[in-house]
């Protein structure tokens, strides 16, 4: 390998990932160990950090006087696992960068979000993340962090700030799976838990009735919205107890022969209710899930679902930050992230005699 010693100065992941002309998300994968970087690349990153004696802690000359190398991430719940996956992204990237995550837990509750962002702020973190937030841009904690000059990005936050917000389009692959759905035969569908038009579903409910109105169809008429139990807490539980009620829906005059279920666990609880009652997917019902979770690939039927591509909307969150903390300025928003359709098993040609409405 050719000698790098003596050109130039390596000071961050940064520097050398220009040096190289890789991406700076393939040196954190390679930093991390991570999965799908070529053996031929991992020795070159390594190779190269050899040579130049050089160990992963750019932000020890990037930070500003008084601040630490803590970066604070508040969330609203750990359970989610499509959230935990998104934190996994965040904290191997952050490591890579020499950075210490320190973690947030606000179950949901407004004040306890603003209090971790005020504890954030007075131990003088590098920078914040904020995932799902609901503290908008005039609020107390937000305007005391921005006035200390701590970088925050808000990730598909509730309220989007003014600036520093990455978000997902959800409406994108909602839409790709109606015309999946379509072009299997299906024109009559439930969309199981998304009967609410609030911030995270709304968007899901639009990709929904923009590819019935690209064909020319009444949305309203061949969509039946229908809720899930309250009072179930499990999502695989309410998926379950819905099965009767699905499957109602589904044998009705003109029934439908399709669902788009709010998330994966709500479809993998479905599957097995339906199982229960002898109803096959995809032969009598087609079934989309959301999030694409690991474990869709692996089940029977191996579940279509739509993903929101967590490692996307993280990677576009690390770089924000750390753009802002390098160079004391905001970097400029990135446009949302698609959401796409992966398709498996759980769809299939829609059964025979239903009847269509148009």
């Amino acid at each position: 390998m050719k000698s790098t010693k003596n050109i130039g100065s390596i000071e961050s992941t940064s520097d050398l990932a220009r040096r190289l002309q890789l991406s700076r998300w393939t040196i954190s994968r390679v930093l991390n160990g991570h999965e799908g970087v070529s053996p031929a690349t991992v020795r070159r990153v390594k190779d190269a950090m050899r040579e130049l004696g050089f160990a992963p802690n750019p932000l020890a000359s990037g930070l500003r006087k008084g601040k630490t190398n803590i970066i604070g991430v508040c969330i609203p719940e750990i359970e989610r696992l499509h959230l935990a996956q998104k934190l996994e992204f965040l904290r191997q990237s952050l490591t890579a960068e020499g950075c210490h995550v320190m973690m947030g837990v606000t179950n949901g509750d407004l004040n306890e979000e603003a209090e971790t962002l005020n504890r954030f702020r007075t131990l003088h973190a590098a920078g914040v993340i904020l995932f799902a937030s609901r503290l908008s841009s005039r609020s107390g904690p937000v305007r005391a962090v921005h006035d200390s000059g701590i970088p925050l990005i808000s990730v598909d936050p509730v309220v989007p700030l003014a600036k520093g917000s990455v978000s997902v389009d959800r409406s994108i692959g909602t839409r790709e799976a109606v015309e999946h759905l379509f072009e299997l035969g299906h024109r009559r569908v439930i969309a199981l838990g998304l009967e609410h038009a609030g911030f995270y579903t709304s968007s899901r409910l639009a990709g929904i009735a923009a590819a019935y109105q690209a064909r020319g169809w009444d949305a309203e008429r061949n969509i039946c919205k229908l809720p899930l139990p309250a009072q179930i807490d499990s999502a695989f539980g309410q998926g379950f107890e819905m099965a009767g009620a699905v499957w109602e829906k589904a044998r009705e005059e003109g029934g439908r022969t399709a669902v788009l279920a709010l998330n994966d666990r709500v479809a993998i609880g479905l599957i097995d209710g339906l199982r229960a009652l002898g109803v096959r997917v995809p032969e009598d019902l087609s079934l989309v899930g959301y999030d694409n979770m690991e474990v869709c690939a692996y089940m029977l039927p191996r579940l279509t679902s739509i993903d929101a591509q967590p490692d996307e909307l993280v990677r576009q969150a690390t770089e924000c930050l750390l753009s802002q903390i390098r160079n004391a300025q905001a970097a400029p928003t990135p446009p949302p992230v698609a959401t796409r359709l992966v398709v498996r098993e759980s769809t299939g040609p829609a059964r025979p005699g239903v009847a269509l409405i148009e």
